[in-house]
């Protein structure tokens, strides 16, 4: 029989007290550290950048910080990014056939429609102005939070889903 929902939060919420009282982490904030070590340990074999925790952050916490009734909702965004990147991973290396590391950013943009669909047009003007070295060859360390953060739903002009990327 399938555990609910509820059971499962409860499971959650044990097996974190136990880690932060295990690992002395008294205090009300969960650090981004803090809080790639506990995934580390939950989901051993995962592997998450600090930046996108940080950014998981963010989008659960609307903020910088991660109090500790947030935590398991961060965990799950962290989650969330993790097992896109695993996907996106896979991707970008099909994209970058000379296996240098990088795609064009004409590719990159491909991903970023791929991932967010007819939202993606804010974003991509986003990434693209946001590039210290405009036209140069794109890493994926520097695409993967515009691809896990989530797209803003609001579409800025109207005429943004009849634009090709």
């Amino acid at each position: 029989m399938a555990s609910s929902s509820s059971e499962r939060n409860e499971k959650e919420e044990e097996i974190l007290s136990t880690y932060l009282r295990l690992n002395n982490i008294t205090s009300q904030e969960i650090s981004a550290s803090e809080l790639q070590t506990i995934y580390y340990n939950l989901r051993p074999g995962n592997s998450i950048s600090l930046r996108q925790v940080l950014a998981a952050i963010q989008t659960t916490c609307f903020c910088d910080l991660c109090l500790r009734d947030e935590v398991i909702d961060v965990l799950n965004e962290i989650d969330r990014r993790s097992f896109l990147m695993q996907g996106l991973k896979w991707e970008f290396e099909m994209l970058d056939g000379e296996n240098q590391g990088t795609i064009t950013e004409e590719q990159a943009c491909f991903l970023l429609k791929a991932v967010h669909g007819n939202y993606a047009k804010k974003n991509t003007r986003e990434f693209l102005s946001s590039r210290p070295i405009p036209g140069s060859r794109v890493s994926l360390q520097e695409l993967e939070i515009w691809l896990c953060n989530p797209c803003d739903l609001e579409l800025s002009d109207e005429s943004d889903l009849d634009v090709k990327i």
